[in-house]
Order: C-alpha cells, then structure tokens, then sequence
C-alpha cells in the first residue's frame, strides 16, 4: 500500500506510524561477522572422521515454538496483520540443522528458522555462543537462515503493536536452540553420500508486481548414509513467500514448509530442512488453485490450503530426488566455503525513523566510509538526529560449495531477475534510474545446481533490481501510484552491492 494510501486509510499520523512500522522488515547488518573457530593445528579439523570417508553428515531438529500460556507474555504474529496476538498452535516451530564435513576437514553448518527472518546481531550471537558451549564443533561457516514464515512469532518488530518491543528472551531461546541443533548435527555425523535433483513448479506461486517473474526453479539435496543408507537429511529449496495462511491467521504456523516438510520426512526420511529462494516482489501462493483431494473441493481453511500447496511441492521434490538417486550418488563430493562482508547504505527515511525512535529492533550502524566502530542507535549522542545517508550496516553474503550443489547464502529476499538474470529491456521509462546496469545473476553459467537460500545471516528486506526501482513519479507501467516493494528495502543501492560481491567471491579459485 503507497504512502498516500495508508494515509487515506488511517489518517496522517497514522499513516506515518504504519510507515515506520513498516520499514522495520528492513533491518539488518550489525556486528562484524563472527565464524565459528578454526584451530589452528589441521589435526583438530575433522576428527571424528572414519579413514578414506569422502564426506561426512549429520542432522538435527529442535522445536522453537513459543509458550502461548506463559504469564505475562504476549506473542504477536509476525504475519500480515499488526498487533495480532497468537490465539493457538497449528503446528509446531522447529530450528533444522545439517552439518556437512568432506574429507579435508572442511565443515560448514546450516541452521533454519520457522521464523519471519533473523537478524545479523543474532546471528553472530549464535555462532558466538556455539564456540562458547561446544568449541569441539568446528565449522569452516555457520549459516542461519529463516523460512520466512508469516505465520510465526513477531521476532523483527515489524507487527508489533506500538509502543511493545520484540521478546527477547524468546530470541535468546531461538539462539540457544539453535546452537544446540548444530551441536547435534556435529555429534551424529557419518560417512554419507550425496544426491541432488531438480525440477520445476510453474503455476504454483504468482507474482504480484509487474514485470511478472517467478522462479520456479525447485531443487533438492539428499544426503544418506554410506554404510547403511539411511536418509540423514534432505534440503528442499523453492520461491515463494511462506504465508498462505493470511491475513487474518492468528495461530502459529510455518506455512506450507510444514508440508513439504512432513511429506519428505514420511516418503523419504531424515530430516528435512525447508530454505526459501528468490520469493521478492510478494511472489506466494496464497491465490493458487488447489484441489483438497479428501473432499474433491478447495480446502476449507487456509491452514488446509498451506498443507496441501507444502505437499504438492514435496512431491515434486521427492520425484526429482528419486530420480537423482537413480543416477548413484556424486563421486568424491567436497566442500568449498567462500565469504565476504558488506557495507549496505541507510538510505531508508522511514528505516531510519524508526531506529531513531526505537520502534524497528536495533541495528548497529557505521559511519558511511565504513569506519570506525559500530554503534546501536541508543547508543549515539542523540539517536533522533538520524538521517539517511549517514550511516551503513553491516552484512554479508556467502557461498558454499557441497560436490554438485552452490548454497549461495542471501541476506534478504531476493528478487527473482538476480536468480535468473532475466531483466526487463528495454527498461521501464517510468523507473527511477534510466540506464542502470543490470547486476550480475546467480544462476547463469554456474555449473553446479544453485541453492537461493534466502534471509541466510541476516534479513535486508526485498533485493530489488536497481533498473526496475521505482519510488518517484512518474511511476512504471503508468501507475498512479509505486508498486510494492521499495518501502521494504534499505535502498536502491543494496542489490548492486550484494550481488557486486557474489560476483567477486564467485570469480575467486577454489
């Protein structure tokens, strides 16, 4: 909804509270980056290992849902509604993890939320206190990423009602059991082979800003044991928003992923860990035609809706897995992590309101060049005196390597052009940079199948194209008003640095 909208809806002073609010999905870098430790003597990496493995795997589940009956608390739906509070459970919220080792002792660690997205304060927070409880768990990287789900616990402030503030002691809980999944993943570890397919979902999510563009692009990685081939775990990635259940929803939920997830658990075992894709622009599923097949009709919820949109897209990833694991597994799979930090620009006036006021969870800041040391808005001499353009935050952006799979580890939600590389030209005369050049695409050209894991290490809000941005007049496509989507980004200059620097890690040998 444009800002001339919501102020016809609420008036203006609640116009400007809902726009505020409405920023906070933008939140993002914080802290310098923190791996996990390497020591420094090569003996200490990979042990465990049994002699000539070629890789190592292990997983681990662990549930995050909140106590609705705590006294005392109440637990708002970070869904699409603000100050809703959670009236039930549909289905529980777990952290899934996987960690993956090869034979050189390279580790990495994966852990995803049923959470609307985790911020990178956080996710540094994890990855320091795993080193502080288990330093026996050695990770080359540690990524944490989040479903997106829009049916979970308010966790960003976005939904919040005014005046409250996001529970952080339910955030500490979500770090501690994160932690504690990767430390199990690391223990159960065993010889495994790898196998990954892919296939397509057209029709199954729409996109609802133009110009139309989804990615339907599924890909699935399984991982089982060498020795006894049992399934250990299996990876399911997709793009689409994770909030079928509306609006209107006040249970908790991890959307469709809960589908998809107990369908590959059931038919092919293990655990399954859901990751969200290149879903920007509002790209869901929510109007998708789907037929209930328990009553021959449309199902008659929304949750009903969710569950089963989450098991057609596991079966779709369970046929392309078996079809890979027809094909035998991959030959002397190894690992590959490359890395690198990012400075992203505060360009977001309403972003930068509510940091200054307190509303949007707290981000550390950096002065614009990048030095010096950064702060917490509360922290400055007078955090009113904000203003775009001052300050940036710190992010960043990964990639790691599993034999024939890329996890490239996205720190928003990303739109589906610098997925595909399919940009709109001629460009729209309406947009708001005429000429911009088109950023660099993570699929093209790569050969390795390209897992889009998006809102991994943080959430920078929607990664939009900067020749299709669009916030002034005349707007695109002859609109009277700007498409959604800008309001929710930190700025126009976000995606050319983010994939600016996929572009750079990428092009580094292994």
């Amino acid at each position: 909804m444009a800002f001339q909208g919501v102020a016809r809806s609420f008036g203006w002073p609640g116009a400007v509270r809902y726009l505020v609010l409405a920023l906070a999905l933008t939140g993002c870098a914080t802290h310098s980056p923190t791996e996990v430790a390497v020591p420094s003597n090569p003996e200490g990496r990979g042990s465990g290992e049994a002699p000539g493995a070629t890789l190592m795997a292990g997983a681990a589940v662990r549930v995050i849902t909140p106590d609705l009956g705590e006294a005392g608390r109440t637990v708002y739906v970070g869904g699409l509604s603000r100050g809703l509070p959670a009236a039930g459970v549909n289905d529980e919220l777990f952290a899934r993890a996987l960690v993956v080792s090869d034979s050189s002792g390279v580790s990495v660690g994966l852990v995803v939320l049923d959470l609307i997205g985790f911020f990178n304060d956080d996710v540094v927070r994890v990855r320091e206190e795993l080193r502080e409880r288990h330093p026996e768990v050695v990770l080359d990287h540690l990524a944490v990423a989040s479903t997106h789900t829009h049916a979970g616990p308010d966790v960003i402030g976005l939904w919040l009602p005014i005046g409250s503030s996001v529970d952080a002691e339910y955030v500490a809980l979500v770090r501690s059991r994160a932690v504690d999944a990767i430390a199990e993943a690391w223990r159960v570890r065993k010889q495994a082979e790898i196998f990954v397919g892919a296939s397509s979902a057209p029709g199954l999510a729409k996109d609802t800003r133009l110009p139309e563009l989804t990615d339907d692009t599924v890909l699935v990685m399984g991982l089982r044991g060498r020795d006894d081939q049992r399934p250990i775990a299996t990876v399911v990635n997709w793009n689409s928003h994770p909030s079928v259940a509306g609006k209107d929803n006040a249970e908790l939920s991890a959307d469709f992923p809960m589908g998809t997830v107990a369908l590959m658990e059931r038919e092919w075992g293990g655990v399954c860990i859901y990751t969200s894709g290149a879903l920007g622009g509002q790209i869901g599923s929510g109007r998708v035609r789907i037929t209930d097949p328990l009553t021959g009709q449309s199902p008659a919820t929304r949750a009903r809706r969710a569950e089963l949109i989450g098991e057609k897209l596991g079966g779709i990833a369970l046929t392309a897995l078996k079809e890979a694991q027809a094909k035998g597994p991959a030959a002397s799979p190894a690992v590959h992590v490359r890395h690198k930090d990012i400075m992203i620009p505060l360009d977001n006036v309403r972003f930068v309101t509510g940091l200054s006021i307190g509303l949007i969870h707290p981000r550390r800041l950096w002065p614009r060049d990048g030095g010096g040391e950064g702060l917490l808005p509360s922290e400055l001499p007078d955090p009113t005196s904000l203003r775009p353009g001052f300050f940036s935050m710190r992010s960043e952006v990964a990639v790691i390597d599993v034999g024939p799979a890329r996890w490239a580890l996205v720190p928003g939600e990303l739109y589906p052009e610098l997925s595909l590389g399919r940009f709109q030209d001629p460009q729209d005369s309406g947009a708001d940079f005429q000429g911009a050049e088109r950023e660099f695409a993570l699929r093209p050209g790569s050969d390795r199948s390209v897992f889009i894991i998006g809102l991994a290490n943080d959430e920078l809000g929607y990664i939009i194209p900067r020749s299709q941005w669009d916030s002034e007049p005349p707007y695109a496509y002859g609109l009277d008003e700007p498409q959604y989507g800008e309001m929710n980004s930190a700025g126009p200059q976000t995606a050319p640095i983010v994939m600016r620097a996929f572009q750079e890690i990428l092009s580094e040998p292994i």
